[in-house]
């Protein structure tokens, strides 16, 4: 009968269609895996044009390495600063570890299974004018960056696997008050994202007046139907344990 015929030029024609589709994200990894990771160190001067562009201040990343296991490669870098616009060293992070996710293919844009950050230095300054810089990035110049722009990148941050960041550092300066430099040591990062639940938890060392070495967890779930990155509208329970906190130390800050 014609419509049965009808409807098997039509089921061999999604099935060839979906092969090819296979067979051009098979060979787009491929192409990834053998064909442009094992030469990244040669890209990376305009890595770090793009850096420099994406974020607002310069990046210099001292060496880019690939190792792979099986399907799965894992970008190493090593020694990447941010500098502000005096040119002071404002973030150090001597060594950065993403494993890239089989996902990326799908979804067309980089997921990473892990993002792994180790001894981050990380500098937050209030100048003379009240603004606050974290990282060689002016909060208030950054004011100007269009919500859409701010939106993707909160949806690309909460919607990788885990980021874990080990052995940190946040030094915090506060030039227009002169209090003296306040700095957390040993801080340790972990941010767990699922389908709709985001999982983060944060131990610091503070200065031995303010206190014992500290814990702060959120466990929260996103709406149905909602973006990654609209933090507002989560919903879930935070959780602080601060051992002989001292809160009166917040004054001089």
């Amino acid at each position: 009968m014609p419509w049965r015929r009808g409807l098997r030029w039509a089921w061999k024609a999604a099935v060839y269609a979906g092969l090819s589709v296979l067979c051009l994200l098979v060979l787009a990894w491929l192409t990834l895996q053998w064909g442009i990771l094992p030469h990244i160190e040669d890209w990376r001067p305009e890595v770090e044009r793009h850096a420099s562009r994406a974020v607002g201040v310069p990046v210099h990343i001292g060496h880019i390495s690939v190792r792979s296991s099986g399907w799965i490669p894992t970008l190493d870098l090593r020694d990447v600063v941010l500098r502000d616009a005096s040119g002071a060293e404002a973030l150090r992070l001597p060594r950065v570890t993403a494993a890239l996710s089989a996902r990326s293919l799908l979804v067309l844009s980089p997921r990473l299974a892990q993002l792994y950050i180790e001894d981050a230095r990380l500098l937050v300054r209030r100048d003379r004018a009240g603004h606050v810089h974290v990282g060689g990035l002016d909060l208030a110049a950054r004011a100007g960056v269009s919500s859409s722009d701010e939106a993707a990148t909160l949806d690309w941050l909460f919607s990788q696997d885990e980021i874990v960041l080990r052995r940190g550092a946040v030094r915090w300066i506060d030039e227009q008050r002169q209090a003296p430099a306040l700095e957390l040591g040993n801080v340790d990062v972990v941010l767990r994202n699922g389908l709709r639940s985001h999982d983060m938890r944060v131990d610091a060392t503070p200065p031995a007046e303010w206190g014992d070495r500290f814990t702060l967890r959120a466990r929260t779930r996103q709406p149905l139907f909602s973006y990654a990155g609209d933090w507002r509208r989560w919903t879930g329970t935070v959780y602080a344990d601060l051992p002989r906190g001292d809160v009166a130390q917040l004054k001089r800050h």
